[in-house]
């Protein structure tokens, strides 16, 4: 055999990935998730479905904080609906049409809980070192643009009037790091952790 024939096949032989059409050679009784049919088919059983997941309290507490570290909305979205559909919760299809709801739904609940939140990476609410006259250029493109693309449609109607009203109704879950009431110290309470 050829010496480079001979380096070639060890090469390949070091190769850690999967051979060419490995994944039709898988096992058909134990498919992945995302090669079921998925959960939600509709984009209203999916978003009631997503809104119940992130509502639940660890996982708005999750949001919130991340949001609160400066992770921009748009990735925070990206991972949500990236991770429901290697679960089998619904195919790349549906999980398109689910990324603006989840923006709002996202932003919705940084603003319910006070949070400042970012879009994407582009978008710095902090930059000072901007000059006037670029930011007052930019605004006049921008009210431009907009004027040319103005609709009427509101973009919260994005969202089923049920989960926009779940939203507006949605109390924010209380921290743990949360400032907590301290008794008031009496007579009868004379121990050394009542005292404070």
């Amino acid at each position: 055999m050829d010496i480079k024939n001979q380096e070639i096949l060890d090469h390949m032989g070091q190769m850690q990935g999967p051979i060419p059409g490995q994944s039709l050679t898988a096992d058909a009784d134990n498919p992945y998730p995302w090669e079921k049919p998925p959960k939600h088919t509709t984009l209203n059983s999916a978003l009631h479905s997503l809104f119940d997941f992130m509502t639940d309290e660890e996982t708005y507490m999750d949001i919130v904080t991340a949001l609160g570290d400066g992770m921009p909305v748009g990735n925070l979205t990206e991972t949500i609906l990236q991770d429901g559909f290697q679960k089998g919760a619904w195919n790349p299809d549906l999980m398109i049409q689910l990324v603006e709801p989840t923006m709002y739904m996202v932003m919705s609940m940084a603003e319910k809980a006070g949070v400042k939140y970012r879009i994407d990476n582009e978008d710095n609410p902090d930059l000072e070192d901007a000059d006037p006259q670029d930011e007052l250029g930019s605004l006049q493109e921008l009210n431009k643009i907009a004027r040319e693309n103005i609709t009427t449609e509101n973009p919260a109607l994005k969202l089923p009037q049920e989960i926009q009203e779940e939203l507006k109704q949605m109390e924010v879950p209380e921290s743990l790091l949360s400032p907590t009431e301290t008794p008031e110290l009496t007579e009868e309470t004379n121990s050394l952790l009542a005292r404070g």
